[in-house]
């Protein structure tokens, strides 16, 4: 995805001299990630220490961060470990956006290089606030509604039932084009099929990270610090997010996959039949991002590293007919 520009750099200066009063004592970057999100750096300097900030301005600007800033405040208040809301600003005039300001999570996402012990108090704690995470009911299923206008707590989803939001049949014309054959496609629709009979009944569904993986698992040498950036929010089974974390493996951290586990279970014990429902999310979440990116994308969508380790995985998933590693686990 194509990196958007700066915003625009006089507007932004005088929107952080109204939220901090001293423009003089901040010094302000973007951050290296982020493509269709411009997040800035803040460092505020005080009497020999810094303070750090982020900036998030909407993705367009008929989109509210509201639902947002809602969300990690319902967070905090439930103990979990998430930026703090400092600013926010519905709509700026001078960016053309909503805008948030947070609190600084400290350390850096958890690195292959954390000792076993660690990762497990790590993983865990994380598994806890995920668990915090999906606690938090959501209207509806999909992506949240961000509209300004639209009333951003409780929170609502674009989709009114799961079986809207799973939209089975969906995914086969996709997977045929991207090389699937009839018959894995066929059983990717009945999978998803699966997913709708054993997923939420009703119009109420659970708020999701969206983008649940380690590189959103945050800590400070040993210590779990906290769960950063929910731009990819929406409302869906709790399994989801599992999935997101299963199908994103990093290399050196599979091993964090049963801590967050068990740690999610300390707050929301976990079924019986959790691997087989995680199974099934996998294989849901698998095709609905080939599907949407080949929509988007058409036949470049391939020429995408990830969309190809997302086909690939999902075709280990079909073949294997159940969770399997991948190869580099």
């Amino acid at each position: 995805m194509t990196r958007r520009p700066d915003v625009d750099r006089a507007a932004l200066d005088a929107l952080l001299a109204r939220v901090f009063a001293a423009r003089a004592d901040l010094t302000v970057e973007r951050t290296p990630t982020g493509s269709s999100t411009q997040v800035y750096r803040i460092d505020r300097h005080s009497r020999g220490r810094i303070q750090t900030f982020y900036l998030r301005v909407a993705e367009t600007r008929s989109v509210s961060l509201a639902p947002e800033v809602g969300l990690h405040r319902a967070l905090l208040a439930a103990g979990a470990r998430v930026p703090d809301v400092v600013h926010y600003e519905p709509f700026d005039a001078g960016l053309d956006r909503s805008v948030m300001v947070t609190t600084e999570i400290a350390g850096a996402p958890v690195r292959p290089s954390v000792s076993s012990v660690a990762l497990g108090v790590i993983g865990r704690a994380a598994g806890r606030d995920l668990a915090r995470v999906h606690a938090v009911p959501v209207r509806g299923f999909g992506w949240i509604r961000r509209e300004h206008g639209t009333p951003a707590w409780p929170l609502s989803a674009e989709h009114d039932d799961y079986a809207s939001f799973v939209s089975a049949a969906s995914v086969h014309a996709p997977l045929r084009a991207i090389g699937f054959g009839p018959a894995q496609a066929a059983q990717t629709v009945r999978l998803l099929e699966e997913a709708t009979a054993t997923g939420p009944t009703g119009a109420r569904g659970g708020a999701a990270h969206g983008d649940f993986d380690v590189s959103h698992i945050f800590a400070a040498g040993d210590t779990y610090s906290g769960l950063i950036d929910f731009g990819e929010l929406r409302g869906t089974d709790y399994p989801f997010d599992f999935a997101t974390l299963e199908l994103n493996a990093e290399p050196g951290l599979h091993g964090i996959r049963a801590h967050v586990r068990a740690g999610y279970a300390e707050l929301h014990p976990l079924p019986a039949d959790f691997d087989r429902r995680l199974f099934v999310a996998c294989v849901l979440s698998a095709a609905h991002r080939l599907a949407t990116w080949y929509r988007r994308d058409g036949d470049a969508a391939a020429d995408g590293w990830f969309f190809r380790w997302i086909r690939d995985r999902l075709g280990q998933l079909l073949d294997a007919g159940r969770l399997v590693d991948p190869p580099d686990a």
